[in-house]
Order: C-alpha cells, then structure tokens, then sequence
C-alpha cells in the first residue's frame, strides 16, 4: 500500500478501480488506465490542473457518480491522444460511459463510491 496522506485516504472513497496500492491489478485496457487515472487523482490530491476550462469550453458533460477533477484527469491524458478533441469528445463519453459500467455490479453509476456500494 502507498503512503496516503488523510486527504488521499478521503480521496481514495470515491475510487472505483484504484485502491492504494503500488501495483496495478489490471493488464487490459481500459482497466488499467482507469487504474492509473484514479491513481492520479488520489495522488496529486484530487487537484487537476490540466485541460478543465478546455473539457467545459466544448461542453464538456458532469457525472454525477465521478468527482469532476478526476473527469478532468480522465480528459487531460485522454486529449492528449485525441488528433480533434472537439470532433472526437464522443469517443471520450464513450469511455467515461465504460467507466463506469464495468464497475456497475459494484457501485451505482449516479453515486459517487463514497455514497455507499451495491449490496
């Protein structure tokens, strides 16, 4: 288990792939770079610097199961291999979508984890 500060522990409750530790479980994508998003989130204390006011000038859609500074974590890595953001950002919410279906037996896609797990 990484070190985690009591704001990366808090941090950590709204994970859905990342769990503090080192390694990642996960050797299929989109898996692990869930994974490693999560795990930049929780590391860099949920601050997300990168491409936030870009993600809402192109109208850049909230999720209410996801804190939005992990979405714009999510955004930033994602755009950096998109060749049109604007014209491709489906392909975005696509993966958000997956996201958060794979995880669906687990959590509630509306609900943040921290709001409590499926039964």
């Amino acid at each position: 288990m990484e070190k985690l500060t009591d704001k990366q522990k808090e941090l950590l409750k709204n994970c859905r792939y990342y769990n503090g530790k080192k390694e990642c479980p996960y050797d299929v994508y989109p898996n692990d770079w869930f994974w490693d998003m999560e795990r930049v989130y929780v590391t860099s204390d949920g601050v997300a610097g990168g491409e936030a006011s870009y993600y809402y000038r192109v109208g850049g859609k909230s999720y209410p199961g996801i804190p939005n500074n992990l979405v714009t974590v999510m955004f930033t890595s994602w755009g950096k291999t998109a060749f049109d953001i604007k014209s491709t950002i489906s392909k975005f919410y696509a993966l958000i979508e997956e996201y958060l279906e794979i995880a669906s037996d687990h959590y509630e896609k509306d609900k943040l984890p921290s709001e409590g797990a499926k039964d």
